[in-house]
């Protein structure tokens, strides 16, 4: 019998996670000779993999209750977080149906993919706004609720910038300018939560000190709405053109300069999230679903990073894309061996470390 401990949402930050890395074996990290031919390949895997994984929770059940248990969880600051996986899932495997599966040469793909966007994007925004006001209301709230769960609510938000970005440039003409003026205001919304929240959680971690209650795999997932967020402003400013401004060129030239700045700063909390890891030894795998939060960061920055190393042409930043893509072919099989080990231990009561 399939252990209880799946009915966490969290676990679909493993689709999440195994869906990003199908994007970055899509998008090809150096665009080595003897690597390319195999890319493809790759990227169909990994994406297979995610969809099982999707299709897996989904009869399981990981979010069967839809009841007011359900809303009471979304509105807890140390529970409802993790729900945004669930439409962060939907949102990364519809990225995947639309650059690796082909569905963006089909009318009826890209139809998929809008619906998959919408579903997503719309849960990720109601689910953001039941959690935050919720948060408003509390009154005995604790500065240990704020952890680094809370930055994938923006995440979701932002990925849905970036699908209706991508989606601007492929749909009819009569929907292309509805999509571009919606990724603008994703991206503003994302943006200024993802903002709002780092300094919280930046607040929470100098002031209380208790790195080991958020845990190695929280202080990572910040990785996600800053790299997330590099890929939004770069995809969302070549909306500008169909919008019908003259300034587009200009506005793409300072949106990569922006997203430029969050690679660096993500560049900095990579080491520091790296050190806290270390420091923390063995105990940084936690054996739950919370270990994913290493995977889709890590992704996510390597897509940044191949990304902006392309349009500044940047032989450096092409082999650091590389660099960290074979760190999170590690990454996500040591994830993915621990959350078997996990599964085996709840099999036979044992408790996960």
């Amino acid at each position: 019998m399939t252990p209880r401990v799946l009915d966490q949402p969290g676990w679909y930050g493993a689709v999440m996670g195994t869906g990003a890395v199908a994007l970055v074996a899509n998008s090809d990290p150096g665009e080595f000779t003897p690597v390319s031919p195999v890319s493809p390949a790759l990227a169909w895997f990994f994406l297979l993999v995610a969809l099982a994984f999707f299709v897996f929770l989904l009869g399981r059940g990981a979010l069967r209750r839809l009841d007011r248990g359900v809303v009471t969880q979304v509105r807890d600051p140390a529970t409802g977080a993790g729900y945004a996986t669930f439409p962060g899932a939907i949102n990364v495997l519809a990225l995947g149906l639309l650059h690796i599966a082909g569905f963006v040469n089909s009318p009826t793909g890209r139809a998929v993919v809008l619906v998959l966007a919408v579903i997503g994007t719309g849960l990720g925004l109601v689910l953001t706004v039941v959690f935050f006001t919720a948060a408003f209301e509390k009154e005995d709230f604790e500065a240990q609720d704020i952890s680094g769960t809370w930055f994938i609510p923006e995440t979701v938000i932002l990925l849905g910038a970036v699908l209706f970005g991508d989606l601007s440039g492929v749909v009819g003409v009569e929907v292309q300018r509805t999509a571009a003026v919606v990724s603008f205001a994703l991206l503003g919304i994302g943006l200024v939560l993802f903002g709002l929240t780092a300094l919280l959680f930046f607040n929470r971690l100098v002031l209380h000190r208790q790195v080991e209650r958020v845990g190695a795999p929280a202080m990572w997932i910040m990785l996600s709405p800053l790299s997330v967020s590099a890929l939004a402003i770069q995809t969302v400013a070549s909306d500008t053109s169909m919008l019908g401004g003259t300034w587009g060129p200009a506005v793409i030239q300072t949106a990569n300069f922006l997203a430029a700045i969050l690679w660096g700063f993500a560049l900095w909390w990579i080491a520091v999230a790296g050190v806290i890891t270390a420091h923390a030894g063995r105990d940084a795998m936690t054996y739950t679903a919370a270990d994913w939060g290493f995977v889709f960061p890590t992704a996510a920055l390597v897509l940044a990073t191949s990304t902006l190393g392309r349009f500044w042409q940047s032989g450096a930043m092409e082999f650091l894309a590389v660099l960290f893509s074979v760190a999170l072919l590690a990454i996500w099989a040591t994830v993915l061996v621990a959350s078997i080990t996990a599964l085996r231990r709840a099999r036979r009561g044992a408790p996960p470390t």
